[in-house]
């Protein structure tokens, strides 16, 4: 039977903790030195003041969360080497081998007679009734190892037992198993505080946790939004809701009730920002900030006022209040997600719309109907809003056509030339997309049919402002050009539809974040692309997101054909979720033929070859051959065998859209 014995020197028990640190400091300092490197600088290096002002406000809590951790790692390193010290200087308990010979005092080449002589010498010294009572218990134990010794050399399955496992006993004694534990542990008057703890861990931390866990996936989507808040958006949203109703709704999410403080102070400093809201609504349009009878709690209507000083670009003041709106700004993000998750569900299209223009202007820090133009620094709104007819500017690329001398015109007064060099800077960063290609096609056929699997190919490249046009279109008239555009995509779907690169491709590389100086955080951009009716006001094909889209990208996007034959028109719609004015709308046609118009299927080619006619095969394949000619010569000629159909190809007829 093993034997159990506890660690009492504190060897093994020491190489268990050594191990057991070693296992999570180092993937936590890997991953810690890894994420320091991407989040510590920012990998958009704009010179601009307002993102100067954007870096200086938010490092700091960087420095202070990373300083944290960091101090963590340290004295858990520090705890590691005093661990490796007490294992260095902490003797290895020796293993002694058991012995026989050693135990009788003998040699090893002794004799059968020296074996029963040195037996019976020690018996006399060790014998237990021949020693004093204050030493008969150690006596008592010489004298079974004395026993157990003379066996192993005298019995001869004994000593085939120690031959083999190194004791007279066999198997069932030579095995002890070590727990890595302190006796301590185990000792009785520790019992109470080993079962406290095991109490606390067990019976409080571990189903804390567990229920903390439960209750944030019964509450939670896996975006991380409330259920309840999404059950209040399917609520309130309807097909005809209006952007500023959809700001209205967004208020009314849980997150801000919860997850934002609630401060005295709140009151008066709101009250003056709302004031400001109110006076900068009438300088645009006449508007006045008013509270709407949806908008009644507190939260709500925290929310809202710094929603709209966020997208009127009025700073707050109050600091306690400017982390309160970083923080709705990013919820809110999140929240409209969640909003057109629900929307395009539905399938309804002007508000898919709205929303993906609302992350827009929330990204940017712009108001409803705000020029494009004013993503950049130091432009004079109203200057470029009095350019008129021809010369009136939409874009940022139409910006930077312009000389040098005319976008310095459409600066604001005092702009220095280092300020305007940084116009051109950031103008540089914000791409616009065109459609190269897109057309549908279905696998194995040259026709669309109805209920068919379609594949619709977006063929895009991205350019910046400046950038020459200096890619060729493929003809599509070309067979071999559309199989290989079909083939060649870069990119797949994941379960929730999204688009996700097949595998790395080192030449391809990623998107900086967006330039979004007022937006807390940095923040990657992506492209919604669907199919739409702008006249049934229904979304064809449901958004799926694409990211990483620098150079040319050629993208799938699988759906199922109409059920009927005919033309169908709607329109592609690829929006951006962070850069106003790069967005890109095209009319396309999708033409769907009835399944008789497929050509018919051409017969399996005969790859066998013909049988020697030396071989059995061949002179059964002969037999068979004059038996049917003399069936036939028997049965008369009742007229030629038909020729086979000539198989027509029929005509390339993919629907699709040139851009060109």
């Amino acid at each position: 039977m093993a034997k159990y014995t506890f660690d009492e020197g504190g060897d093994t028990f020491n190489y268990f903790l050594l191990t057991s640190l070693a296992i999570i400091l180092i993937p936590t300092t890997y991953l810690t030195l890894f994420k320091s490197k991407t989040v510590g600088p920012r990998k958009l290096a704009c010179p601009c003041e307002p993102c100067q002002r954007k870096s200086a406000h938010t490092v700091a809590p960087r420095k202070s969360g990373s300083g944290k951790k960091v101090l963590g790692l340290l004295l858990g390193w520090v705890f590691f080497g005093y661990v490796a010290y007490l294992v260095s200087i902490t003797p290895s308990p020796e293993v002694i081998r058991w012995n026989p010979f050693d135990i009788l005092g003998i040699s090893d080449s002794a004799s059968v007679k020296d074996i029963k002589s040195a037996y019976r010498r020690l018996s006399k010294i060790w014998h237990p009734d021949k020693v004093k009572s204050d030493i008969a218990k150690e006596a008592d134990a010489k004298m079974s190892e004395i026993n157990k010794a003379y066996e192993a050399l005298t019995d001869e399955e004994a000593r085939e037992n120690w031959m083999k496992y190194g004791h007279p006993d066999g198997s069932r004694s030579s095995m002890t198993m070590g727990v890595a534990l302190p006796p301590w542990l185990v000792e009785a008057h520790n019992n109470f505080w080993v079962l406290s703890a095991y109490g606390i861990v067990c019976g409080l931390m571990l189903p804390y946790f567990i229920g903390k866990w439960w209750y944030r996936s019964g509450n939670f989507t896996k975006d991380k939004i409330r259920t309840r808040t999404m059950g209040v958006f399917f609520k309130k949203l309807k097909e005809n809701t209006n952007a500023k109703e959809i700001v209205e709704i967004l208020s009314l999410a849980d997150e801000f009730e919860l997850d934002i403080p609630s401060r005295a102070s709140d009151e008066a400093a709101l009250e003056k920002l709302g004031a400001q809201v109110n006076d900068a609504l009438e300088k645009r349009n006449g508007e006045k900030f008013e509270y709407s009878k949806k908008t009644t709690s507190p939260a709500a209507l925290k929310a809202l006022t710094l929603l709209y000083a966020h997208t009127l670009g009025i700073s707050v003041d109050d600091k306690d209040l400017a982390q309160d709106q970083a923080d709705i700004a990013a919820m809110t993000l999140r929240l409209i997600h969640g909003m057109i998750q629900i929307t395009t569900t539905r399938q309804w299209l002007t508000v898919s719309l709205a929303l993906m223009e609302m992350s827009q202007l929330l990204v940017q820090g712009l108001y409803f109907h705000d020029s494009p133009l004013q993503q950049l620094p130091y432009v004079d709104i109203d200057a470029i809003k009095a350019l008129k007819g021809k010369n009136q500017l939409k874009s940022i690329s139409g910006f930077m056509d312009l000389d040098r001398e005319e976008r310095e015109a459409l600066l604001k007064q005092g702009t220095t030339p280092a300020q305007a060099d940084q116009v051109a800077v950031v103008a540089k960063q914000y791409p616009e997309l065109k459609v190269r290609k897109a057309f549908f096609k279905v696998a194995g056929d040259n026709i669309i049919t109805p209920g068919s699997l379609c594949t619709f190919i977006l063929k895009v490249r991205a350019s910046l402002p400046g950038d020459p046009d200096d890619e060729e279109d493929e003809p599509l008239t070309d067979k071999d050009a559309v199989n290989a555009l079909f083939e060649d995509v870069d990119s797949e779907e994941d379960e929730d539809g999204n688009i996700k690169p097949k595998k790395a491709d080192k030449s391809q590389p990623l998107s900086p974040p967006v330039h979004a100086p007022f937006f807390p955080g940095d923040k990657k951009p992506f492209w919604w692309i669907m199919l739409g009716d702008h006249k049934n006001n229904r979304i064809v094909v449901s958004p799926t997101k694409v990211s990483d889209i620098t150079r040319s990208k050629t993208i799938r996007i699988q759906f199922q054909s109409p059920p009927r034959p005919g033309q169908y028109s709607f329109q592609l719609f690829i929006k951006s979720d962070s850069n106003l004015g790069a967005d890109v709308e095209q009319d396309m046609t999708l033409t769907v033929l009835d399944a008789s118009q497929l050509p018919p299927e051409l017969e399996a080619d005969d790859d066998i070859s013909e049988p020697d006619e030396d071989s059995i095969a061949g002179q059964m394949a002969l037999l068979k051959e004059q038996g049917l000619a003399a069936a036939a010569i028997g049965g008369g000629n009742k007229g030629a065998p038909t020729a086979a159909k000539g198989k027509g190809k029929a005509p390339e007829t993919d629907s699709d859209s040139d851009s060109d």
